[in-house]
This record gives structure tokens, sequence and C-alpha cells, in this order.
């Protein structure tokens, strides 16, 4: 029988214009790993979602796909999962929180808000706000003579509680990465996240225990087993192993 995995890595990219974008700091390395982890197992297929710029696995059995903003991952993810069953899906992929509305000058914003002679009172400033968002045109690209430039940026869409809404018998892996925090506190909100996004296990990190040769990561079941793994390596090896036992029981 054989095992299908989708992974998803790197980062998403919300444009400003058409050459500049707002990103993160993930490169893909480790989902990258993961997914080749997964291929070298027998009889698995991989699919590999990965942002802009992303490390790539290195077995060529794996199909890989890219995405730009979150709307791409969303519609490419509902596109995989509505077309083909996964056993394990591994969100592994650093998604923007938010994405950008529209953007404006500091001189064009000062014109739209004090236009015509009304207050500005604590209730109609963000109204006037919106509109002056909403009357300048998008463009190709900005200008670069702005000393300020103002964005008005809105939430994105959760993509991970998509995931088993659509395959509610998927084993789902989540990621969590925070910053100089106990490892209580890893555990903790993984947990939290488990039961928000119907996650089966949650690779939770903190940023400041990865660097060069050293990535510290406890990978939290639903059931509490908690697995601690202390570089890249080990942690797509251990994701791999614990998924491959759970679907060949």
């Amino acid at each position: 029988m054989t095992i299908n995995v989708l992974v998803t890595a790197g980062g998403t990219t919300e444009k400003i214009d058409n050459v500049r974008g707002i990103t993160n700091f993930s490169t893909g390395t480790l989902g990258s790993l993961i997914a080749d982890a997964f291929a070298s197992q027998d009889a698995v297929d991989v699919d590999y979602v990965h942002g802009l710029g992303s490390k790539m696995p290195v077995s060529d059995t794996i199909v890989a796909t890219q995405i730009e903003s979150v709307d791409d991952l969303l519609r490419v993810i509902k596109e995989k999962l509505t077309s083909k069953t996964y056993d394990v899906v591994v969100h592994a992929m650093a998604v923007s929180d938010y994405y950008l509305v529209g953007s404006i000058g500091e001189q064009e914003l000062t014109k739209q808000l004090f236009s015509d002679e009304s207050s500005l009172d604590s209730v109609n400033f963000v109204d006037k706000l919106n509109e002056s968002f909403d009357k300048v045109q998008s463009v190709g690209k900005l200008g670069s003579d702005m000393s300020t430039l103002y964005m008005q940026l809105k939430e994105t869409p959760k993509v991970i509680r998509e995931i088993k809404k659509l395959q509610p018998t998927t084993k789902l892996v989540g990621f969590k990465l925070l910053v100089d925090v106990s490892e209580e506190k890893l555990v903790s909100v993984a947990e939290s996240l488990m039961e928000k996004n119907d996650c089966d296990y949650v690779l939770a990190n903190d940023k400041s225990l990865i660097k060069e040769g050293q990535h510290i990561g406890l990978l939290v079941s639903s059931d509490g087993n908690i697995q601690r793994f202390n570089t890249k390596e080990s942690i797509a090896e251990g994701i791999a192993v614990e998924l491959m036992k759970e679907n060949r029981k």
C-alpha cells in the first residue's frame, strides 16, 4: 500500500507592488529534510508545496509545487486535498499572518485625511483612514521618493484550519515557533495549537535555540507523548518514523 504525504515548507510572500513583498526568514530547510525523510521510505509518494526561494528536497521522486501568497497556498492546498487522499500532511510552512490591502505615501494620506474642515474624532478617524486607502489605485511599482510609506494590513485566513475540514482522517503535523521560552511553555502552546487546529502532532521549537548544527524541537502528540530532538536532521527523521509507524499500524 502506498502512503501519500503532503509537506509544506518555506514562507509565503505578500506583494507590496510588483517588485517588493512582505515575507519572513523561513528557508524551508527543515521542510525539505522532512520531505526527503519520507521519500526515503518504501512505498511513499511525497508532494512538496514550497514558497519562493525555499530549499528544495534532494529526492527526484518528490513532486514540487511553488506558491507565493497565502491565497496561492490556500488554493493549492484545496486543489490537492480534494483531488488526492493524503495519509499525512506536514504543514511546516511559515505562513504570513497579514496581507497588504493598500499603501499610501505620507503626503497623499495627509491630503486625504484633511481634505475638508470636519474634525477627526476617534470614531470617524479609522473610517476616514480606510477611505484614504480605498481611494489610492494600485500601481505596478511604488515610487522610491516617499520619505514615509503607510501600509494597511489585514489578517490572512488560517490555512491549517482547512486541512482537517477537507480530509478529516489525515494525520496532521503542525509547527509552532516561539522565542526564548521554557520547554514547559513550548509544550503548553503546542497542546493549545493541537486543540485549535485539530492537529495530531505539533513540532514546537524555540528560535533562540536554533543555530548552526543545532535545532531543538519537541514533537508533541495528541496523546501527550513528547519526543525531543536536537538537530534538523533528527527532527525530520523522527517525524517520518513516527508518522510511518502510525500509518502502518
